[in-house]
């Protein structure tokens, strides 16, 4: 049994949900507290999808972190 990587997974449900990676000033608003605190995180546009899924309830918090951490372990090349 093959896995289907995450990102087809997201811009799927997405693309059939009508979501797109638009940003909304809370997202700007997060990025700033987060560089203020030492760090700098920048969602691409797979990231700004799952988020922006989550927000419209599509997917719950839990399937938020599974699509995102599947998504990032390839992005990242980490097994």
């Amino acid at each position: 049994m093959s896995i289907i990587p995450a990102e087809p997974i997201i811009r799927d449900l997405a693309k059939r949900h009508g979501i797109t990676a638009q940003r909304i000033k809370l997202d700007d608003l997060a990025e700033t507290f987060t560089r203020l605190s030492g760090e700098e995180v920048h969602a691409d546009e797979v990231e700004q999808l799952v988020i922006n899924l989550r927000r419209a309830n599509i997917i719950s918090g839990k399937k938020a972190i599974e699509l995102l951490g599947d998504y990032l372990r390839k992005k990242l090349n980490v097994s």
